[in-house]
């Protein structure tokens, strides 16, 4: 090989040594300044209270905000006491449409038994009458009539009273006579016979102003005042319908007034039939209606239909509502709930008290005892609640303890204590 040529060979040599050296130094600056460049946008960070203040909330806090510890005299004067998650039996629970209706039993159609014109009425649509309470006034020729009976009949008596009287003095007379043998015995017997009548005739007169007296009696007239009839209310309620006007003629077929007593409703539900079998009277039902939103009423089944709907194939069941308060009215919808009976109608599943049950953001929770002064949130899906027990379907298991009393008192703990933290 030349001299030159490696002199060339050694040029190059140095030219990729000199490259090389020259990259590594760039690589190495820039690496510092990155470096100083991630720690100045750092402390930047840390030193602005809102970013710093984003960066915490994106990290994870799931155990802070899950549990919270309380003192000893924190669970003192929260009153807190705990109990066991407990498995317990539940009725399964049908729910169904139905509608609020009359009771008919405490409802009455009010009419007449004559012919005759209104003259007077007292009551309107929507008033509140007592029974007894006068409705409406009906003049009536019946009426004339009746009064005439009764005097007629009264003055029979008067008559009859006097015939009696006169043949009771004629059959003394004649006993006198017989005793003196002035006239015959025959005789004697003819005014004992007078007597007889006389008193038949008298009982007569006296059936005849009984009769009278109870038709007048019947016509609801006092029989010394008023020339109407008066139709008094049969019983306590509202007047729901008025039928005449002053002026209306009418007669025994008419319905003047109809009166119901809202005191009590019936609660028409339809059971669908595969549902019906789960049904019997005497069963406690709850219902609500739109109008109270989430406030449940109480009634009793009285009677189950015993022909199927063909159109929407469902059975009628009516139940007994009271309503004293006077809130819920006929023909409001409402959804009723039937607690199931025989196979099925009852299962078995975990429960807690009503009161263990927390509302937070919308979840159902209960507080769980994690260790001494420690408690837990944990959320649950619930079912059904019966005599102060609600069901969980899960989040909890039979044997686990809970706070059963206080639970309100640590949601509010754990609120301020998260709302502190933010």
């Amino acid at each position: 090989m030349s001299d030159k040529t490696k002199e060339h060979g050694a040029e190059s040599g140095k030219r990729r040594f000199l490259i090389i050296a020259v990259s590594s130094l760039v690589f190495f600056i820039g690496g510092i300044l990155l470096g100083r460049s991630l720690y100045s946008r750092n402390e930047s960070v840390k030193n602005d209270p809102k970013t710093a203040a984003a960066v915490e909330k994106t990290e994870p806090l799931a155990s802070q905000t899950n549990q919270i510890t309380l003192s000893a005299e924190a669970v003192k004067l929260g009153q807190i006491e705990y109990g066991d998650v407990i498995s317990r039996q539940f009725h399964s629970k049908l729910e169904v449409s139905g509608r609020l209706a009359t009771n008919e039993d405490n409802t009455a159609r009010v009419g007449t038994i004559v012919t005759g014109r209104v003259t007077r009425i007292l009551a309107t649509v929507g008033d509140a009458v007592k029974k007894g309470q006068p409705l409406i006034y009906i003049h009536s020729h019946e009426l004339l009539t009746a009064r005439a009976d009764a005097q007629k009949a009264s003055a029979m008596i008067i008559e009859k009273e006097k015939a009696l009287a006169y043949a009771k003095a004629e059959l003394d007379r004649a006993d006198r006579l017989v005793a003196a043998r002035a006239i015959s015995r025959k005789e004697q017997a003819t005014a004992t016979a007078n007597v007889v009548a006389a008193n038949a005739e008298l009982d007569h007169a006296k059936a005849e102003l009984t009769r009278a007296s109870e038709w007048l009696e019947h016509l609801t007239v006092p029989h010394d005042s008023h020339d109407d009839i008066v139709i008094y209310s049969p019983m306590n309620g509202i007047v729901v319908k008025r039928n005449v006007t002053v002026g209306t003629v009418v007669n025994e077929a008419t319905d003047l007034i109809s009166l119901a007593n809202f005191e009590t409703l019936w609660a028409i539900a339809e059971v669908p039939q595969y549902q019906a079998a789960g049904v019997r009277t005497g069963q406690s039902i709850e219902f609500k209606v739109s109008a109270f939103g989430d406030n449940r009423f109480k009634g009793q089944i009285v009677h189950i239909g015993e022909v199927l709907n063909p159109d929407t194939r469902t059975v009628q069941v009516r139940c007994l509502v009271n309503n004293s308060r006077g809130n819920l009215r006929p023909e409001m919808f409402a959804t009723i709930t039937i607690d199931a009976i025989g196979e099925g109608g009852v299962t078995s599943s975990p429960a807690v008290p009503s009161e263990a049950v927390q509302d937070l953001k919308g979840e159902k929770m209960v507080f769980i005892l994690a260790g001494e002064g420690i408690f837990e949130k944990r959320t649950v899906k619930t079912g059904r609640e019966q005599d102060g027990m609600i069901e969980i379907l899960s989040g909890l298991q039979p044997g686990q303890k809970i706070v059963k009393h206080g639970g309100f008192f640590i949601k509010s703990e754990m609120l301020k204590s998260s709302m502190a933290e933010e």
